[in-house]
């Protein structure tokens, strides 16, 4: 099948499937039916196998782990391995410029180099000494970032987009 159609079905049956969920838990008696169902499953599966797939989801989205990142440049490879082995070949013999068939990677080479620069640099600490200065970098909207809001841990004001990393005991850019 042509792969317009394959992601069509594919496109498809993830947003009915999503529509139906959104449905299924607003409806008290949809809601029932899941839980039923979700009831019925419990009694099939092993209580063994629940708790080994609760403690890996827990795990992958309830702590701190690289599991993330490790996806995010796994599926990047995957993706651009799938453009140098179908795409690039093909173009080649159609006499694309090597400059814009190799354009791909270099922005994946620099796309690569901000990811890991995003995940190992320190985004900076808010102090006594800096708070001031930090407090003008960014606008508050009165939204979300409100501009009376503190810290109740650092007894600090909060700048827009900040956090309190509970990592650290820091209060976060």
């Amino acid at each position: 099948m042509d792969f317009l159609v394959l992601f069509s079905y594919y496109l498809a049956l993830l947003l009915i499937g999503g529509v139906v969920l959104c449905i299924c838990l607003q409806t008290r008696y949809l809601n029932g039916l899941a839980r039923g169902g979700a009831q019925i499953f419990s009694f099939i599966t092993p209580e063994r196998l629940q708790r080994v797939v609760l403690r890996s989801l827990h795990y992958l989205f309830h702590t701190r782990n690289n599991a993330f990142l490790v996806l995010h440049v796994v599926l990047q490879g995957m993706v651009y391995t799938e453009y140098t082995w179908e795409i690039l070949g093909y173009c080649q013999e159609l006499d694309f410029s090597l400059c814009y068939l190799l354009l791909p990677h270099l922005l994946l080479a620099v796309n690569l180099v901000f990811f890991t620069l995003s995940c190992l640099t320190d985004p900076g600490t808010i102090t006594k000494a800096n708070e001031a200065l930090l407090l003008q970098v960014y606008e508050f909207d009165e939204v979300m970032f409100p501009e009376k809001r503190w810290c109740s841990t650092c007894d600090l004001r909060k700048p827009a987009r900040s956090k309190h990393c509970s990592k650290w005991l820091r209060l976060r850019l």
